[in-house]
């Protein structure tokens, strides 16, 4: 039979308290690393959303209305309505600052989040590339078709690229890239 002393309490032995200490620490960890993920995809796909709404919103109306409209793309917004003639556009942004010249594109305009970038790839073109400067045009035909296009979002290292459809406006392809 064991003794044991009366005077001396049991408790945990420094190891133990920081093997616990090491664990939880873990834990925590992999839960913010989890939650920063689950929060950069969200406002990726927020601002997915509102992309293919806007495509499919200027593919209706191209059609409804007989017109050609546009989506002018910028690497931190993009702005839709009606499409201007190349010689109305060009001669309009002739020799203008850059910045001036986004500060002038007309369209209801939408903000992209805070460092999310938009990323274009035009068909037969390679890889993604920021939008020109002053801008870029992706253009909607009364006849119901659009250019083939392709737009990536990027937010730090993650990505959402999305694929539409010439006929339709709709998102075909997207992909969603978030590392760990």
């Amino acid at each position: 039979m064991r003794m044991t002393h009366p005077d001396r309490a049991r408790g945990f032995t420094l190891i133990e308290i920081v093997v616990s200490i090491f664990i939880v620490t873990l834990v925590l960890g992999v839960a913010v690393l989890s939650f920063r993920s689950m929060q950069d995809e969200g406002r990726l796909k927020n601002e997915a959303v509102a992309l293919k709404l806007a495509a499919r919103k200027l593919m209706r109306q191209a059609v409804e209305n007989n017109r050609s409209y546009s989506m002018t793309l910028a690497p931190t917004f993009f702005a839709v309505g009606p499409t201007y003639s190349d010689s109305v556009l060009e001669g309009s942004f002739a020799g203008m600052d850059p910045e001036e010249a986004m500060r002038q594109i007309r369209g209801e305009r939408h903000q992209l989040e805070n460092n999310i970038q938009l990323w274009v790839r035009r068909w037969n073109e390679p890889i993604f590339r920021a939008p020109r400067v002053p801008f870029e045009r992706w253009i909607f035909e009364p006849g119901g078709i659009c250019e083939p296009l392709s737009l990536r979002l990027t937010y730090g290292d993650a990505t959402m690229s999305m694929t539409f459809n010439p006929l339709t406006a709709h998102a075909e392809d997207e992909s969603l890239i978030i590392p760990n």
